[in-house]
């Protein structure tokens, strides 16, 4: 049996829905205020929440992240009277199951209960679980990743790993294995970038002695000894050309040829690759096969760089400390909130590997502190968390950001230029609120970007450091905005 929590502030909405619930055999509670609504989901009872958009005491698609973070993860359906297509994307972007414009019948509501009830026991029963101590976290993006890890090793396709350099690739990679049928057999990890494009061959297809001039000895190659387990390959996207093609054959026949050997050898192993590069792009050079990368990314896993899941860095700080502490045979230091907080602030561009290796400098240089304070980190992470908290002043007069043209170079940056007096707009011509706001938004997201390229001489991989965006998330806004690339290199 499920239970039902609706959150509108018209009573009638709320009873129909109650009653449709109990005819399906379910359970249910209303609220008629936002507030009241979210403290009832704070208790974690709710398998499905109505939630109304237009409330006494606010909007409901505020709500929606904190409904989202709940550890039950319940499922959001979105009810109201203002219906309009950008609330609706709003809205499912942001996580909702669904978005239904009132006035609705009972029949369509009762349709839509009838499939999100049936969606999430469907999900539940289908709910893998990840078995892996070390990849420590609760945050949504996390967890996300997670139960692709989890749905990941229950297949037998290819799984292709991305993310930023440190986000725990090779972790996730060893957890596939681990809970994967292949986790009897060898797990196998091949750095790419790492080999000499000379020996990518032999070290992966292996030889037989006198193949070449100093192969004095046979040696099997890696894809051989994955026999009956996981062959993973990190940083794939370095994989020589040449190669990819003969590559391309082990995963579709499982049979090979080691370099001076006329004898085929066949392997069964799962592949796992990761990579921190766009293969996309790297196809459209040429540096990648394009029918290699489709069939490498059967299942593809997504992980989140650190900066996108902050609330992690305090468990994932008492980990790694504690470890250290219990590595060296001492007792652990305590950690003050002020030394968390400030972790907190920086946008750690290494990720989870740059914070370990801070901590571990912490833990080093510091035997003597009674409890790791903000002064114990370097420099440029207190000077983050100096600089987190000054409020910016504002400026008393009302200043407009304009675009000189289409094109921006040095002479012709941005300038603030103060507003003309204000005419109020005819009552037909006034927007509203959220639709002058997303304009807004809109204009201060292409200058952004116009001026982070021209910073960074449009270099995407410079670009995604200073701006703290993924290579694809970037890609995905020049698209949107309609920015040439290629207009920033002349």
């Amino acid at each position: 049996m499920a239970n039902v929590l609706i959150i509108d502030d018209d009573p009638h909405i709320g009873d129909l829905l109650l009653v449709l619930a109990k005819h399906l055999g379910h359970s249910g509670e209303k609220s008629l205020t936002l507030k009241e609504g979210v403290a009832l989901a704070r208790e974690e009872r709710f398998d499905i929440i109505f939630l109304d958009v237009v409330l006494p005491d606010g909007n409901g698609l505020d709500a929606l992240p904190e409904l989202q973070i709940l550890k039950n993860s319940p499922e959001v359906v979105i009810i109201t009277g203002k219906g309009n297509s950008k609330g609706a994307e709003l809205a499912i972007n942001s996580g909702a199951w669904d978005y239904i414009s009132k006035p609705a019948t009972a029949e369509q509501y009762l349709l839509h209960m009838q499939r999100v009830l049936q969606y999430r026991t469907e999900k539940q029963a289908s709910h893998p679980k990840l078995g892996h101590h070390n990849i420590i976290g609760r945050s949504k993006a996390i967890m996300r990743s997670l139960e692709q890890a989890a749905k990941a090793a229950e297949s037998h396709v290819s799984v292709s790993i991305s993310g930023e350099t440190g986000t725990g690739k090779e972790l996730f990679a060893k957890a596939v294995h681990d809970n994967s049928p292949h986790r009897k057999g060898p797990f196998i990890a091949v750095d790419c970038a790492s080999i000499p494009e000379n020996l990518v061959e032999s070290i992966l297809f292996g030889h037989k002695r006198g193949a070449f001039t100093s192969a004095e000895e046979s040696n099997q190659g890696l894809i051989a000894k994955a026999d009956g387990g996981t062959l993973f390959l990190d940083e794939v996207g370095e994989l020589p050309l040449a190669l990819q093609k003969s590559f391309l054959r082990v995963l579709q026949e499982h049979t090979f040829r080691p370099v001076g050997d006329p004898k085929e050898i066949k392997s069964d192993f799962r592949l796992v690759t990761a990579t921190n590069r766009d293969l996309e792009a790297l196809v459209q050079t040429g540096r990648f096969r394009q029918d290699l990368m489709y069939r490498i990314q059967a299942f593809t896993i997504e992980l989140p760089p650190l900066r996108q899941r902050k609330e992690d860095i305090p468990e994932l700080s008492r980990y790694f400390l504690n470890k250290l502490s219990a590595d060296g045979n001492t007792a652990p230091t305590p950690v003050s909130s002020e030394f968390l907080k400030a972790l907190e602030t920086y946008s750690w561009p290494g990720n989870i590997r740059e914070l370990f290796n801070i901590l571990e400098q912490v833990f080093a240089t510091n035997p003597e502190a009674g409890e790791f304070l903000p002064i114990h980190l370097p420099v440029r992470i207190r000077i983050a968390a100096a600089q987190h908290s000054v409020v910016p002043r504002t400026d008393s007069k009302p200043v407009l950001t304009v675009i000189q043209g289409h094109k921006l170079t040095p002479k012709n940056l941005p300038k603030e230029t103060e507003i003309s007096s204000y005419t109020p707009p005819s009552n037909d011509d006034f927007p509203p609120m959220k639709e002058y706001r997303d304009q807004a938004l809109d204009q201060a997201e292409k200058l952004y970007l116009e001026s982070l390229f021209l910073h960074c001489n449009g270099n995407i991989k410079k670009a995604a450091q200073v701006s703290g965006l993924s290579n694809s998330r970037l890609y995905a806004l020049l698209k949107k905005h309609d920015i040439k690339k290629t207009f920033f290199n002349n």
